[in-house]
Formats: structure tokens, C-alpha cells, sequence
């Protein structure tokens, strides 16, 4: 079963969202998930779930951080949602990024939103997609820190070696985008080569990291199908075996009931 596990079909890039729903199913992708980057962001999230027949996750992105007033206002208004639709399968986007951002103040915000999303995720015993870019050694922090570990994927990943080892020992599962196809991204499919079949998850993050050969267009999810392609040659395995394996992985982390 071919999953886009992450698409951003809430950007304003996409016009007609339900034209991009419609191709990505006629090239065979089953389902879609969309995460939520902010509380409003996650509420178009789960219309467009809902209108769609398609899944969501709810939750705010570090770079979103500012939009917070309230950590408990924030929570509450999450638990809401996932309480009031069945489309809502986890939390996500979460994490932590200081890519743009390396103030401590802004760090410090970063960390204590994620901090209180992770710790909801666990209460709920809901899965997480986080996000980290540029923060390794402070995810590294977070994680040790919590009274256990939820279950979830790293969205587009971004670390190192040693991270990706501790991660995977720790359940998590890994997903891999259309960056994975880029010349330049040689380091991260030696990495790819490094996650077990059974962690392993395939994601557009569209509209952004179109794979080649149709990188500098607009991202869809119907492009998730080249990510697979392109993970089966770098594997040297048949494409439909990394469609059916991650389809699964996808189906046990978010249980999903298609």
C-alpha cells in the first residue's frame, strides 16, 4: 500500500487540493497523511481530511512557536480536535529546528512546546511526526528526558549516524523525502541503507523537496511514488516490496484501520 505520510495539502501553493488527491490516487497512492503546523493550520488539516477521505495530525511546528500564547490554551484546543474527529491519527509536526533561529529565548519557547506536545502524545498514547533540523544534540536532551518514549517517525530525516541508531533503538521510525534523490545527498542514503525495511517510511513533504527528476516544480503526493522507486533501486530491491513494506510500517505506527 503506497502512503504519503507527510503532505502539507494546506499550503496555499495547491489551488485544488482535490485535483492533487485525485492524481496521487491515480498513480496508486492509497492514502495520505497531513500534518498540522499550527492550531489553525491543524484545523484545515483535518477539514481537508475530512472532505477528502484522507488522515490527519494535529499539532503546532517550531517554527510556529510564536503563535503560542498559551501552552495549556494550545493543548486543549489539540486534545479538542483529536477528540472530535476519527481522521486524526497522531501529533505532528512537532520537534525542534534553530536552523533560522539560534536565539536562546526562541530555543528555550522551541522546547518547551515540544516538550508538552511529546508528554500529550504519551498521556494520549498517540504516535508523533517530529521535526528536527539543527538541534541533535537538544532532541537528544528532550527525548532522554521524558517518562517514555511515544511512539513515531522522524519526518524527513535529518540527523547523523549515531542519532539514527539511537532513535531506531528507541522504536522510532524513519521517513525519507524527495531530497533522498538529490546529487548532493549522498551522506543520507548511506544513512538510508542503515534503517531496518521494517522502520523505514516514504513522504513528499509537499509542496517543498520535489524529487528528481521533477525537482524545481511543485511537489505533490503523487510523487511519492518516485521516492519509492528510488529507494528500491538504492536498495536494490523491487519497488513493490518497499510499497507493501512501508504501506505496512505506516498502517502499524499510525493504526491505521485501511
Amino acid at each position: 500500500m503506497l502512503i504519503d505520510t507527510h503532505c502539507h495539502l494546506t499550503d496555499r501553493k495547491f489551488e485544488r487540493v482535490r485535483k492533487i488527491v485525485e492524481e496521487a490516487r491515480r498513480v496508486g497512492v492509497e492514502n495520505i497523511i497531513l500534518p498540522g503546523t499550527s492550531i489553525e493550520d491543524s484545523k484545515r488539516a483535518l477539514l481537508i481530511a475530512e472532505q477528502e477521505n484522507l488522515l490527519a495530525l494535529v499539532g503546532v511546528h517550531p517554527e510556529d512557536v510564536g503563535s503560542i500564547d498559551s501552552v495549556d490554551q494550545m493543548i486543549y484546543e489539540l486534545e479538542e480536535m483529536i477528540g472530535n474527529s476519527d481522521k486524526v491519527v497522531g501529533i505532528g509536526e512537532i520537534g525542534l529546528d534553530f536552523y533560522w533561529d539560534k536565539e536562546k529565548k526562541t530555543k528555550e519557547r522551541q522546547i518547551e512546546i515540544f516538550e508538552a506536545q511529546m508528554e500529550m502524545a504519551i498521556r494520549l498514547k498517540l504516535p508523533v511526526a517530529i521535526h528536527m533540523r539543527e538541534a541533535e544534540e537538544e532532541m537528544w536532551s528532550v527525548l532522554e528526558k521524558l517518562s517514555e518514549q511515544p511512539r513515531g517517525q522522524f519526518h524527513c530525516f535529518a540527523g547523523g549516524e549515531k542519532f539514527l541508531k539511537y532513535i531506531l533503538a528507541n522504536g522510532y521510525y524513519v521517513g525519507f523525502d524527495g531530497n533522498i534523490t538529490f546529487k548532493s545527498a549522498g551522506k543520507l542514503r548511506e544513512l538510508l541503507h542503515k534503517v531496518p525495511l521494517e522502520k523505514l517510511l516514504l513522504e513528499t513533504d509537499s509542496p517543498y523537496l520535489s524529487p528528481e527528476p521533477v525537482r524545481g516544480s511543485l511537489n505533490t503526493p503523487a510523487n511519492v511514488k518516485i521516492v519509492a522507486e528510488f529507494v528500491a533501486q538504492e536498495l536494490d530491491l523491487d519497488t513493490e516490496k518497499i510499497i507493501e513494506q512501508t504501506g505496512n510500517n505506516a498502517i502499524c505506527l499510525y493504526s491505521l484501520d485501511i
